[in-house]
């Protein structure tokens, strides 16, 4: 209980604290060298850069304050040649000192605006995407001062047809639409199971899968409106707001309930064992860690000192969920192994142990899809690709194995893979639950209502 008054407050500290993404402000910042903006643009789309409350602590120092715009950071950009298609080294403690900004402003695919100084506030540049310069461009701040700076910088970003999102980005609001719906007949198809049909079996942890698509499917309609709204150029910060409350909901969600099928729990064992138990302890808190990191990491400015830090920590921890599911799934599956030789229990056993044993290259499939598949799409498609194609097949694959979750445990009638063992015995001996042996009956899992 104490768990899910945390994860609520949490929440809270979402709804509070997450807005639309902000301008970047630094206070007395001394790095030289900071990214500020990306952006994916189409040929007639703008950047404007504005800046305000702009204050250096030594006024007197030489050297130079500016932005350092690049024409065509992606791969597969006008930057094809050897020199540019690696990433340049930084030699010198200034940027701009580096033969290759030389380079890059005579090639014409780099951009330098200095900050005037006197400072007249507030300060106002922008830029027009001309023919063949379309590509992902990066907006640098260089500090060639041996000074810290203070200023507050807004980055508009505008594609044709008053587009506000990166050209990556244009289409995530169908691609979230369309998951969203899919997950509606999907829930719709599971209700019917659970309360039209006659004849079958349901437990509380099918509701609870009910639950889960439910949320998902608010979750993806929120994402869908959040990115339509961000692309039309109005403010989100209601639709960011529930979408993350409704991700942080779903993320709990969704790996307490693989957690438990992993562990073998309704439909296996009536019980927690202490290792299941410790289990849930250590992921819980993680996922809860993660909707942290995601909510830190995606609405931050880009630029800002902690923006590294959320966006790094997020992958860490979900590999480290995804390490614990799959050596829970394992540990399930060498215990059936074990008891695939019990008198009587052959057929039985044998049955669950190729379930567990397909749940978990199903699982080790999904995680190497959507968290390497994915990285690697991101990394090598064209700039108009990069990230809703690599999303859509993220969303295909986690629909997949929910529908795979689902169909191997829906509730029907003789369901060889939710028949709980009445025999402490046999309990014992495929799961070597110690704990459970001073009980002279064993546990039955009772359904939530039985039908004739």
């Amino acid at each position: 209980m104490k768990i899910f008054l945390w994860y609520f407050c949490l929440c809270m500290i979402h709804v509070l604290f997450v807005t639309a993404q902000p301008p970047l402000e630094l206070e007395n910042d001394e790095r030289k060298l900071i990214e500020v903006a990306e952006f994916g643009y189409l040929e007639g789309g703008q950047l404007t850069l504005t800046v305000e409350n702009y204050k250096l602590t030594n006024e007197s120092a030489p050297g130079t304050v500016a932005f350092y715009v690049r024409k065509g950071h992606a791969v597969g950009n006008i930057l094809n040649d050897e020199e540019h298609s690696r990433s340049p080294i930084i030699t010198s403690a200034c940027f701009l000192e580096n033969s290759f900004v030389k380079d890059e402003q005579n090639d014409q695919v780099a951009v330098l605006r200095e900050i005037p100084f006197p400072f007249t506030e507030p300060w106002t540049t922008s830029f027009t995407v001309e023919n063949q310069e379309d590509g992902v461009w990066q907006v640098l701040f260089v500090n060639c001062k041996d000074t810290s700076v203070s200023f507050k910088l807004t980055v508009e970003e505008v594609n044709p047809g008053n587009n506000h999102l990166s050209a990556g980005d244009s289409p995530l609001p169908w691609v979230y639409g369309l998951s969203s719906f899919a997950y509606l007949l999907a829930a719709l198809y599971w209700i019917s199971l659970l309360v039209v049909r006659k004849d079958t079996k349901v437990f509380r942890a099918h509701w609870l899968m009910f639950v889960l698509m439910v949320i998902i499917v608010i979750n993806k309609a929120l994402q869908s409106a959040k990115y339509h709204f961000m692309k039309i150029g109005m403010l989100s910060e209601g639709w960011s707001i529930g979408f993350y409350v409704f991700a942080s909901i779903k993320g709990l969600l969704s790996i307490l309930i693989i957690i438990l099928l992993a562990s073998g729990w309704m439909f296996i064992k009536p019980f927690l064992s202490s290792r299941d138990k410790s289990v849930i302890s250590i992921v819980v808190p993680l996922q809860i860690l993660a909707n942290v990191a995601s909510a830190i990491g995606g609405e931050a400015a880009i630029g800002s000192a902690d923006w590294p830090f959320w966006n790094m920590i997020f992958p860490i921890i979900d590999l480290v969920a995804c390490g614990i599911i799959l050596w829970t799934i394992l540990q399930t599956r060498k215990n059936l192994g074990a008891g695939s030789s019990a008198d009587g229990k052959e057929t039985d056993v044998l049955e669950k142990y190729k379930l567990w044993s397909s749940f978990y290259v199903v699982t080790l499939i999904y995680i190497y899809i959507t968290r390497i598949i994915v990285q690697l799409l991101q990394a090598t498609l064209p700039f108009q690709y990069v990230t809703w194609f690599g999303e859509a097949v993220n969303e295909f694959a986690t629909l997949s194995f929910y529908i795979f979750i689902g169909l191997k445990f829906r509730p029907y009638a003789n369901n060889p893979y939710m028949q709980v063992s009445t025999d402490l015995d046999d309990e014992e001996e495929n799961f070597g639950d110690s704990s459970q042996s001073h009980q002279n009956n064993a546990i039955r899992l009772q359904s939530v209502h039985r039908r004739d």
